[in-house]
């Protein structure tokens, strides 16, 4: 194993958001490679393991991890294609559509995706409108091979500019799941201020902290995801960017699960909703300034591993076989911090192709495609794509050729 470097990574003295060096750890995972770093077998002794321990800004209520990985080590080798979801694609079908019939795009409208990956949402609009990307991983030449404009770096004062320079200020700017990944968060929303029209509409999607301490999605940490967000420490932030949160909405599928769908817009702008007010109103009764809160989720999430090994165990006893299901990079999380490795799984299936025939980061155990794993027919797998239950349930093979799934969150179970 080897350990982190200067070069590579940093640790966090100050929030992100305002400042403040008053920060709290509330949950440790342990050291862990970075969840998309799916690696090949002959380069396992390469593999740069890094603590995933989140904290909490006494001052603006932040929580954010207490390293910074570099974005070169984490997207250079970028191996998440979002199309490979079917539930996925069509979530951000109908969020393209309902950003359209919202906000009354009009023929030649731009409207820009940062980190678009292989254009999933951007083939969700209309073609009559002008759709730009920007994505800096290699995933980029997948959105640009299928005819969409893409900006091949990470989104900066400059990247707006340059946008804006050549295709005019965006009616819609879109970061779904990406916000929560920028380190110099600043940089990147004072772009995302240029680029926009005085009218245009910031759209950010994000796995809501609540959700995540409520419901013990603790997979949801891992270090592309730098900041957990609930709207409480945005709204100031926002404000010294003179931006504001205009409305807001809670979703029950987004990237990574449950979610919150933030709508920005320039200050004065736009009229502020009823649902902003409320939902500030729901944190502050929750707690979302009281350290315990925090703190009792580490060992809630203690309890879970537990009772997982629990079911791991029973189905060992009875000789049955364990595969998984799905290869999220949330997954890794899981799977680094509850022990579990090939002498537990034997396999995962996966549908991205990009990653079959690699290894999980830190787990290492191998990953097949789907029609292989259909042949082996395990007697039961560890669902680690566990928030498309529902979609899984409906419509996969395993399942019906009567499979079970070991499903882990939000709380241990069989379902088949």
């Amino acid at each position: 194993m080897k350990s982190n470097t200067t070069k590579t990574s940093y640790f966090v003295t100050k929030c992100r958001y305002c400042g403040s060096d008053k920060l709290t750890k509330y949950i440790s995972l342990g050291n862990q490679p970075p969840s998309n770093s799916f690696i090949a077998k002959n380069l396992i002794h390469t593999e740069v393991y890094y603590p995933l321990d989140v904290y909490l800004c006494r001052s603006c209520y932040l929580s954010q991890l207490g390293i910074v990985v570099s974005p070169k080590i984490i997207f250079d080798e970028y191996l998440y294609l979002s199309s490979s979801s079917v539930a996925l694609k069509n979530h951000y079908a109908k969020l393209a559509q309902e950003l359209k019939i919202k906000f009354k795009l009009k023929k030649n409208d731009i409207v820009v995706d940062i980190g678009c990956n292989d254009g999933i949402l951007l083939h969700g609009y209309d073609p009559e409108l002008t759709r730009v990307g920007v994505e800096p991983s290699k995933v980029s030449k997948i959105a640009k091979s299928t005819g969409l404009n893409v900006i091949e770096e990470f989104f900066t004062q400059k990247t707006a500019r340059k946008i804006a320079h050549t295709y005019g200020k965006a009616k819609i700017i879109t970061a779904t799941n990406v916000f929560a990944h920028i380190d110099n968060t600043k940089e990147f929303t004072k772009g995302v201020y240029l680029l926009l029209d005085d009218n245009g509409v910031f759209v950010i999607e994000v796995p809501y902290i609540i959700d995540m301490i409520d419901k013990l999605f603790f997979d949801t940490i891992y270090h592309e995801h730098l900041s957990y967000l609930s709207l409480t420490p945005l709204v100031p932030f926002f404000k010294k960017i003179n931006l504001e949160v205009f409305d807001i909405e809670r979703i029950s599928l987004g990237a990574s699960g449950p979610a919150i769908r933030i709508f920005v817009g320039k200050e004065g702008n736009h009229k502020i909703k009823k649902t902003v007010t409320d939902l500030l109103s729901f944190e502050d009764k929750w707690g979302i300034k009281n350290i315990y809160r925090y703190k009792r989720f580490e060992k809630n999430v203690e309890k879970i591993k537990l009772n997982l090994w629990k079911y791991i165990n029973n189905i060992r006893k009875k000789n049955a076989s364990l595969g998984g299901y799905g290869a999220p990079a949330k997954g890794n999380t899981l799977l680094n911090f509850f022990g579990i490795n090939r002498n537990i799984l034997t396999y995962i299936a996966e549908t991205n192709k990009l990653k079959q025939g690699l290894l999980t980061p830190g787990s290492h155990i191998p990953i097949i495609s789907e029609e292989k794993f259909l042949d082996l027919m395990p007697d039961y797998a560890l669902l680690l794509s566990w928030n498309y239950l529902d979609f899984f349930l409906e419509k996969s093979q395993y399942i019906k050729k009567g499979g079970k799934f070991l499903v882990p969150l939000p709380r241990p179970h069989i379902q088949k």
